[in-house]
């Protein structure tokens, strides 16, 4: 990319920005949760979940709140894009993750999903610590980096022990409990078995993307709007599991809107 390119490419996202700023509501997690954070006090904000490190990777919480949550969800959009390229996902992967319940959600509350999916393609020595700032979305992957080369896992160590350090036991200050909320859709303990599976055969084929999938299966509790980077994935990488999924995703929105409205 030429000097020309990269200048285009800036102009383009500043009116990206721009636009939403003027136009994009403001999304309701980024409106209660991250625009509030302050590094020093993370857990002074009731609905923060996240390792208190995950703050630091979004300054743009101190920007005024409709040009925070303009920057958030280029990011959010940015990622999935970058997600879809990098990945080989074609017009196919386009179509079902931005015409999806779950990405609809995303763009409703405009969450920090692009964190762990921009470290699912970093790598292993750049993404690790983005990936765990949100560990229930892809953060399985984790576990075949540490495969390949165990001190990946040196890094988010480091960090974790600092943030005792610095925030002393951070765990017994978050307020919010997700796990028994309306909005945890983790089909746990009963998804399990096949996230083991799954793990397993990422284990043997040493494919993080698998393992990444395999994630929101083995925990207790994940959002809607964070299976869009699992839908990414699986609509890049394995596509019959991700029309399947997609159709799943769909039906059950329908039944639901059905049953609220009968």
């Amino acid at each position: 990319m030429n000097i020309w390119q990269s200048a285009a490419l800036l102009a383009l996202l500043g009116a990206v920005v721009t636009l939403l700023a003027f136009f994009y509501p403001t999304g309701v997690d980024w409106e209660y949760t991250f625009s509030q954070l302050t590094l020093r006090h993370p857990y002074q904000v009731s609905s923060y979940l996240n390792p208190p490190f995950a703050v630091a990777f979004l300054p743009h919480r101190l920007l005024p709140m409709a040009w925070g949550n303009a920057v958030n969800m280029a990011l959010n959009v940015g990622v999935l894009l970058l997600a879809v390229h990098q990945l080989e996902g074609g017009w196919l992967a386009l179509a079902l993750v931005f015409s999806s319940p779950v990405f609809f959600d995303l763009a409703r509350t405009n969450n920090i999903d692009w964190l762990p999916l921009l470290g699912l393609l970093a790598g292993e020595r750049w993404g690790i610590l983005l990936l765990v700032s949100k560990p229930q979305s892809l953060g399985a992957a984790a576990l075949i980096w540490a495969r390949r080369d165990w001190r990946v896992l040196l890094v988010p160590a480091v960090a974790f022990a600092a943030s005792f350090l610095l925030w002393g036991y951070w765990p017994g200050r978050v307020q919010f409990d997700p796990v028994h909320t309306v909005f945890n859709f983790a089909p746990f303990p009963v998804g399990v078995p096949y996230g083991v599976y799954l793990l397993w055969r990422a284990w043997r084929s040493d494919d993080p993307y698998l393992a990444a999938v395999s994630t929101p299966l083995l925990m207790p509790y994940i959002a809607p709007y964070s299976i869009t980077g699992v839908l990414v994935v699986l609509s890049s990488r394995y596509r019959t599991a991700a029309l399947w999924f997609y159709l799943v995703i769909w039906a059950f929105v329908v039944i639901e809107v059905r049953r609220l409205n009968g």
